[in-house]
């Protein structure tokens, strides 16, 4: 049997300069399509870069 998909699915948020993902959040993917890119604090850079959603391992 197939299993259902889920509307809210579980993302990771990656760093864009050191590639880590530091980040994990749920996403409602009937209201948002697009991919999630948020302004967060990366502890390695230890500034503000931009994140953007990566599928979760």
């Amino acid at each position: 049997m197939a299993a259902k998909k889920q509307v809210v699915e579980i993302i990771a948020l990656a760093c864009s300069e050191c590639k880590r993902k530091n980040y994990t959040t749920k996403k409602n993917r009937k209201t948002t399509q697009e991919k999630l890119e948020l302004m967060k604090y990366c502890r390695w850079d230890r500034k503000h870069t931009l994140h953007k959603e990566t599928k979760v391992k």
